[in-house]
Parts: C-alpha cells; structure tokens; sequence
C-alpha cells in the first residue's frame, strides 16, 4: 500500500466513502454548473475506485473524474495521487505479554517497556487525550444536517425513488461514524442525525408502498432518538409509523402509535400532527366520530397555543411542526372519512388560495380528491363535479407521484363505481391506472429502479 496525499487528506478529514460521495455529488454540480457542462452533474465515483485511491493504485482517472476530484480537493491529480508533503511515522502499538497461573492472570507486562507501580503522569495524561479523541470532525455533523435539509427541501420535487439511495449513503456514513469514538456530546449529536435519516427513510418507504420497510426505519428511528433523548425526533418517527400503519389499513394500530407519540409530550409541536394527521384520521376510519373530532380540536388547540408555526403548507416530509393550513388538509381527511362534507368543502374552500400558490404538489392533489370523493358522497351526488376535480388532481400529484395520491385515487373510483359505464368514469380509471404503474416502477432483479 503506497501512502498518497489523497488517502492523507481522507484520513485527516476523518471522511468515509459516503462522505465523500456527499462531497462528490455537490462538488460535479457545482463544477457542471461553473463549466457549462452538464456532463460533469452524473460523473459518479464507485466504492472500487475508491478503494483503489485509498491503497494508492497508480491509476490515472478518466478526464471528468479527474475534473471533479481536482474541483473538490482544489489540487491537481498529480498533487494528489502523490506522496503527502509530510509523512508522520505512526507508533508500533505495544505487545501485551500475560503470565498466567492455574487461577488466572497473575501479571501483564508490555513488550519494550519498563513497568513502574504508578507510571507517568505524562503518560496518564497523553492516555487520557486519546480516550477523548473523537473520529468525527465537526464539520461532518455539520455537512450532514445541511444534507438532512436538502433531501427535505428537493423530496417533493424528486421523490422517494430518486432519492432514497442518497439518504441510504447518509445512513450508512452516520452508522460508520457510530462505530467508532466521539466526545459525549458529539455522540449524542449524531444519534439525533442518525434518527433522523432513518425517520426520512421510513417516510419514503410510506411513499413508495414498502411498509415493511417503513416500519423497520421507523423502529430503528424511534430507538436512536432514545439514545440521543431527542423527543421531538421520536415522536416524528412514531408520527410516521402512524402514517403507515394508516396506509395499510391498520387503523387501531396508527391510533396507537400516534398516542404513543402524544404521550411523551402532548404540548410539543410535533403533537399537532400527531393528533391530526395520526389519531384523527385513524379514529375516522374507525368509525369513531366524537374521537376523531377530539383529535382535531386537540390539533388546533396545541397549534394555537404556538407562538410561531411555520406559514404556508409545510413539505409533507419536514421535520417542522405542521403548518395550521396543513393541519386543516388533514383535517379535511378526517372529516370525508366520516362522511361530513360540508365540512370538507368549507375547509377546503379556506385552503384553496394556500393550495394553490403552494409547491407542494401532492397536498393538492390529496386535498382535491377528498373534495372530488365528497361531491359523490354529499346528499346530491354531483358525478361530473367529482370526475372533473379527481382528474385535475392525479394530475396536480406531479411527474413524481406517491402511493398515498394513487390510494385516495383508487377511493374516489370506488365511490364512483355505479357509475362505471360512464365515458368519463372510464378515462378517470385508465388516467389511475397510469399513475399506479408510475407509483411502483419494475425493478431489475437486484432491486434497482430502470
């Protein structure tokens, strides 16, 4: 193995392969974007290539790999892929000798030193320095919230399937980070960073119609935020456990995850969704009208008792607290659910100027096909109405549909079903249909999307 002033740097950042992907991937599109080459945005660097960099391979990088990596490190490829300015000899570590006896050890003595009773107190002191040396270099904690924000703010617009490997390389970075020595603090740090990561994986696996894997981030999630004592971070994750027991029809179960959550704190912020999004909904479909109603005003009320809540509507993935209009969307769930129209129409009429100059594309499109369902349920059924709007909203879900868009969907066909035989029930099923296929792409044999 040839030492290189590449592996150096690696190692005095403390940087893992997926760290460096991080750094890798805003480092191509910062350069594809500087260089007018849109090229440079997909040049990938794989796990081999790294390990062949690491021991110093003589290898010479293909041209646009060797543009991002020089963009990265602002060093040429020569620079980098030889030797380091300075290279500090690392210390042999000692050989322990143990005398054993037929009751055990009787003494340890250490190859190449001299044993004194209470030995230096230089020595105990340099011992205790490496006892509190930490493998994590504050700027990764920082780099990785900054990544936790960014997936949040692009998930809408990219969705589950584009991004879960990223979040998966996240994931994988912070757990290696775990392995290894921080300061008290640190490690608590990261197991917050760490909850979180897993609680985004669990919600996208929600979104892409994997509740098994759902429920296995949301369970690895809940028991980092123990770790880190981050109750906000554990009712989020207990918050989106709820969310996917909902859609898979365990409604007793999302109730009770969702109050599982409340218990910990119940004038937290994260309640507001909690009550609303966990409890209202799941009690509605249970049939349980005056418990989901509780559920609702105990949303607005915590959501009143706030002194500042996020404006707008909230990304649906964010780890703010709910916004009051997203509140209201889910509330209006909840209500369609026990067959309260009226109410759905007049919260939807209140979020209607929000919805629209909102980006979040997929609160549109759910809060427009529980209006549509509401038009058939309503005592005069207004077909046309409720067609015309479920259209508009599979549409309005965007090119990056999520299988929650695809179930509302499915329910406004049911409700129509009487009347099937009509043309624009027809289109209405095969517009579904399509978006059904998009929600769960084929995938080759070793899991990947084409």
């Amino acid at each position: 193995m040839r030492t290189t002033y590449f592996r150096t740097l690696i190692q005095q950042r403390k940087w893992t392969f997926e760290a460096l992907c991080i750094q890798w991937k805003r480092a191509r599109e910062d350069l594809a974007q500087k260089d007018n080459d849109p090229r440079l945005a997909s040049v990938t660097l794989s796990r081999r290539t790294f390990d062949r960099w690491m021991k110093g391979d003589l290898v010479t990088p293909r041209p646009d790999t060797a543009r991002v990596v020089e963009h990265l490190f602002g060093l040429t490829c020569a620079e980098l892929f030889g030797p380091p300015p300075t290279e500090v000899p690392q210390p042999p570590i000692p050989a322990l000798q143990l005398s054993r006896t037929t009751e055990g050890i009787s003494s340890i003595t250490v190859a190449g030193y001299r044993s004194e009773e209470w030995g230096s107190p230089t020595d105990v002191l340099t011992q205790a320095r490496e006892l509190v040396t930490s493998n994590t270099d504050p700027a990764l904690l920082v780099m990785a919230q900054e990544a936790i924000e960014d997936i949040v703010s692009r998930y809408e617009a990219r969705g589950p399937h584009e991004l879960v490997g990223e979040t998966r390389l996240l994931r994988r970075m912070l757990h290696t980070l775990l392995r290894g020595r921080q300061t008290a603090a640190q490690r608590q740090h990261l197991f917050g960073l760490a909850s979180r990561v897993s609680g985004l994986l669990g919600y996208m696996a929600v979104n892409a119609g994997r509740p098994e894997h759902a429920q296995a981030y949301c369970e690895e999630a809940e028991s980092l935020a123990d770790m880190a004592q981050d109750t906000m971070a554990k009712m989020w994750a207990l918050g989106t456990r709820a969310l996917g027991l909902y859609y898979t029809g365990d409604y007793a179960e999302s109730d009770a995850a969702a109050a599982a959550g409340i218990a910990l704190a119940p004038q937290n912020p994260q309640a507001i969704r909690l009550f609303v999004n966990g409890r209202a909904r799941a009690l509605a479909r249970l049939g349980d009208r005056d418990g989901a109603n509780r559920a609702i005003d105990s949303a607005l009320e915590v959501s009143d008792r706030q002194q500042v809540l996020p404006g707008g509507i909230t990304a649906c993935i964010s780890f703010e607290p709910y916004s009051p209009a997203r509140t209201l969307a889910n509330a209006v769930t909840a209500h369609l659910s026990l067959g309260e129209t009226e109410q759905v129409q007049r919260y939807a009429d209140q979020l209607e100027d929000l919805i629209t100059r909102s980006d979040s594309q997929w609160t549109k499109a759910l809060v427009s096909l529980d209006v549509a369902s509401s038009y058939l349920l309503q005592g005069d059924p207004d077909l046309e109405q409720a067609i015309a709007v479920g259209r508009s909203a599979l549409r309005a879900g965007g090119p990056v549909p999520i299988r929650s868009v695809q179930q509302r969907g499915a329910e406004l066909l049911q409700q129509a079903d009487r009347w099937r035989s009509e043309p624009q029930v027809r289109h209405y099923a095969e517009e579904l249909q399509a978006l059904a296929e998009a929600v769960s792409p084929p995938v080759h044999h070793d899991g990947r999307q084409p």
